[in-house]
This record gives structure tokens, sequence and C-alpha cells, in this order.
């Protein structure tokens, strides 16, 4: 579990959840005590069966890739609920529709699309579906860089623009 899934873990049992996790590598028992009580390593097919909300977040690499699909959905719980944050391509939308059409997928809510920006015309107007753009790059660290850039550009308009409110001042 990255650091990702720990902090969305101690999210999710403020609000009374008990966390289970599937990993490549299952954290030490003092990792897993750092996350919160009760934390608990499960088997692939333990997460899926036993799961009422599944959240993804994992990389999408040739082992990854799909990694949810119409065998995977029909191992869930129905109705359970998928939240995939992690990257568009690690679910099958087509199934993901599918499984949503049944009632196997109680919702589902996605920042991730598998064929992005393009999105599966089966989930766009799915009221059991939220969509929304890519929360990746909504911390602190990023918004700052993003916007260094344009600091120098938007002290130089500030500065301009009481310029030229002088000058048109003078002129009047």
């Amino acid at each position: 579990m990255g650091g990702i899934g720990r902090d969305l873990a101690r999210k999710a049992q403020v609000l009374g959840m008990k966390v289970v996790y599937h990993n490549r590598r299952r954290l030490s028992e003092e990792e897993e005590r750092g996350v919160g009580e009760g934390v608990r390593y499960v088997g692939w097919e333990e997460l899926l069966e036993g799961s009422d909300v599944l959240s993804l977040n994992l990389p999408l690499n040739e082992g990854t890739r799909k990694i949810i699909g119409r065998r995977e959905f029909g191992g869930m719980r129905k109705g359970v609920v998928i939240v995939n944050t992690a990257r568009g391509g690690v679910m099958d939308e087509g199934a993901l529709v599918e499984a949503l059409d049944s009632g196997q997928v109680g919702s589902c809510g996605l920042d991730v699309y598998e064929e992005e920006p393009k999105v599966h015309p089966g989930l766009i107007n799915n009221p059991s579906v939220m969509l929304l753009p890519h929360m990746g790059t909504w911390t602190v660290e990023v918004r700052f860089l993003v916007r260094s850039p344009a600091l120098p550009m938007s002290t130089f308009a500030i500065y301009a623009s009481e310029e030229l409110r002088g000058m048109r001042e003078l002129r009047d």
C-alpha cells in the first residue's frame, strides 16, 4: 500500500469503514498499525469478493492494464461501489458499463478514463456514475509549480495596468 492508499485508508477509517488491501507487497505489521487499527492484507480474490467499496490506487503497466474486467466484476459483491482515481486503463470501461447496467456495480466515481480524453458513452448519462476531471494534480506542490511560471507575468500585468490607469488619468 503506497502513500495514496495509506492516506485513503486513514480517511475511510474516520468514516467507520473497515480497511482491507491488496498490494504487490504486504506491509509489515508495524506499517499496517501505522495506517490504522484493523488494517488487513487480503488476497486479490478476497478483496474483490468481500469489498463493499473498491478504490483503485495502482500504477498502469502491462501487469495492471484492464486488471478489472468482466470476470472481476462478476466476482464482486452485487451493488459494489467502484472508485478509480488511478489510471483509466486499469479498468475495462465496456465491462464497467455492463456491470452498472446489470446492477452488479451499484455506482462508480471516476476521474480517469480508459481512452482519455474520450469517455465511454455508457458512462456519460448514467445516473449511477460520477465523472470528474483528474484530481491527481490537486496538490499544493503541483498547484504552486503550475502557477509559478505565470507569477512574473501576473506581476507585470498588475504593474502595467496600474501604470496605464495613471496614464489615462493624466490624459483625461
